[in-house]
């Protein structure tokens, strides 16, 4: 339940006073009892004194035969009974071992004043000794007092007295009574007074608490009127200030923000001030029109589903610092700019500003790809000729089958080159990056032998095997140079993660309606993240490697890019340790 200011101001006087009763009464009551405990242990000590000297004398005078202590205990109840009369309260007799032996009351003593503690502490201690303990039972309050008694040196038992203190019970009793009595006025007193008070103290301040309200809502024409001068009035002046300079302000912040808005307006890139809950304070026409922000219905919230740019509000906010990063949104390639907007060193929102660079990307990746294209189509026909005239260079000219293989090799790759250069022409002419398939019937176990045959020079200087087995395969169509460069790039791939002395297996079997080729090596493998990434333009399991053999990272994107083209499908098993396989099917 919310308690207002007046009921809380009521309250705390009415606590008030509760508290002050409390004290007092406690005050009163401990001082009351403390100067009668005192009064009274003084009254037990000097009826102590009296107890052991009349012990004593009664004793002396026995003269028993039996000894001292023999006549204390033939006499206890006697002796208790005559103590009782002489104190004029109750006395109880024990032993030398705590045992009770006479009651001055004559009655049988409940089992808890056989043996008493404070007696057992009385009968260690010496002559003109005793403790006393505050005890309450049945509702009833008494002091125990014991003493150990001596005829001479001699330790006959203890005398326990117990002096009652009903007086002083009715008397709290009362006290208690009366303070609560007096609680109860003062607090009706307090309630009525406080509510009197409160009903002028507060009844401008229920004024200003409305004035508040309407201020709140933008209306900041109100002005409170008070005319007493104490603190209230200096409130309601300082109020009535505070609202108008206010209204000012608003007034100064609203022409800026029109001139701010105009201003961003005319920027052609996307700007974007969101506050700390990633509402939008500022946006202009080329945000809306890049982010497709269209319908204000849905405000930002489609904004941020988006996880790049999600992603890049978190980390400026997490960081603290600026961050400018490429993000894809809405098939779009935009540059993202975010940063703080601080006031006086406090964080007050996020800015973005966005910029559509689509087509700057598109023509980036169209010059990248075609210059890597040009390279790869370039280098398999010439990594043919270099292979076949380093051949020639090694074992000169004096076979002539061989000489007459090598020249023929060398000139069916220059024609392929004077192709390949031909098609690039013709690419460039018509802008355009896409390579041009020329299907026709293949004879695919003639090329895989035919490439390998080329492959065995390169891996030759390595060390390693090229094995190629197949069943019986059939005529297929097919580009032939396209499918010659798929094997080239994948035994060119092989053979870079291959060791020396390794051998690398091609198989070709004929599945259903597809033909399955697989080319196996036994090199360090992929690890298993990578997998997926390895068919990705540009990307290299090892850049080091790559980059000693002359890798680009395109091999194996062309590879997929030409057998998808022909219908067919790629992929790679691979196991740390273990190698690696590219798998190929193509349809029969």
């Amino acid at each position: 339940m919310k308690l207002t200011f007046r009921t809380k101001f009521i309250l705390a006087n009415m606590v008030v006073v509760l508290l002050t009763m409390m004290f007092l009464a406690i005050f009163v009551i401990q001082g009351l009892m403390y100067y009668n405990f005192d009064n009274t242990q003084e009254q037990l000590i000097a009826k102590g004194r009296e107890t052991q000297f009349y012990v004593n004398q009664e004793i002396r005078a026995l003269d028993s035969a039996g000894g001292n202590v023999s006549a204390y205990l033939g006499n206890a109840l006697a002796l208790s009974e005559d103590l009782s009369r002489i104190n004029n309260t109750r006395v109880l007799l024990y032993d030398l071992e705590g045992f009770l032996i006479a009651d001055s009351a004559n009655l049988e003593a409940p089992e808890d004043l056989q043996q008493l503690e404070e007696v057992q502490i009385a009968l260690e201690l010496d002559t003109g000794k005793s403790v006393s303990v505050y005890k309450r039972a049945d509702r009833r309050s008494s002091i125990y007092y014991a003493m150990p008694l001596f005829v001479g040196a001699e330790k006959l038992g203890a005398a326990l007295l117990i002096q009652p203190m009903d007086y002083l019970d009715d008397l709290i009793t009362q006290i208690v009574l009366l303070f609560s009595i007096a609680s109860i006025v003062g607090f009706i007193i307090v309630f009525l007074v406080s509510h009197l008070l409160s009903v002028s103290i507060f009844k401008p301040i229920r004024k200003l608490v409305e004035t508040t309200k309407e201020l709140a809502a933008g209306d900041f024409d109100q002005q409170l009127v008070y005319d007493a001068d104490d603190e209230i009035g200096n409130l309601t002046k300082n109020f009535n200030t505070m609202s108008q300079q206010i209204k000012d302000k608003l007034s100064q912040i609203e022409n800026e923000k029109q001139k701010m808005t105009s201003i961003i307006s005319s920027i052609g890139d996307g700007v974007i001030a969101l506050d700390l809950d990633n509402k939008a304070f500022i946006i202009n026409d080329s945000a809306r029109e890049i982010l497709s922000l269209y319908d204000d219905s849905k405000g930002l919230s489609s904004l941020f589903d988006k996880e790049d740019l999600a992603d890049v509000i978190d980390q400026v906010v997490r960081e603290q610092k600026d961050l400018s990063r490429e993000i894809e949104y809405n098939n779009k390639h935009l540059h993202v700019y975010c940063n703080l907007i601080q006031s006086e060193k406090k964080t007050i929102g996020i800015l973005l500003v966005v910029r559509d660079i689509t087509k700057i990307v598109e023509l980036e990746n169209q010059q990248r790809l075609f210059i890597s294209s040009v390279s790869h189509e370039l280098r398999t026909p010439l990594t043919t000729i270099i292979g076949y005239s380093d051949l020639l260079q090694r074992r000169g000219v004096d076979n002539p089958d061989l000489l007459m293989k090598s020249l023929q090799t060398i000139h069916a790759e220059g024609q392929r080159l004077l192709r390949l250069v031909s098609d690039l022409l013709d690419l460039a002419n018509y802008e355009n990056t896409q390579f041009q398939m020329i299907f026709s019937a293949l004879d695919l176990n003639a090329l895989l032998e035919d490439v390998i045959g080329q492959m065995q020079i390169k891996s030759g200087r390595y060390n390693i095997d090229i094995v190629y087995n197949s069943t019986e395969l059939p005529i297929i169509k097919g580009d032939r140079d396209r499918l010659k460069q798929v094997m080239i790039n994948i035994l060119d791939n092989a053979i870079k993660y291959s060791q020396t002395g390794d051998i690398i297996r091609v198989l070709a079997t004929k599945e259903k309606d597809s033909i399955l080729v697989s080319v196996r090596d036994f090199g360090p493998g992929i690890p298993g993240e990578q997998v997926q990434h390895i068919f990705d333009a540009f990307y290299r399991v090892d850049e080091d490697r790559s980059r000693e053999y002359g890798g680009s990272g395109l091999g194996l994107a062309i590879v997929k890019d030409i057998v998808e083209r022909h219908g067919g499908d790629v992929q790679v098993e691979s196991k740390m340790g273990e190698g690696t396989m590219i798998l190929f099917r193509l349809p029969a």
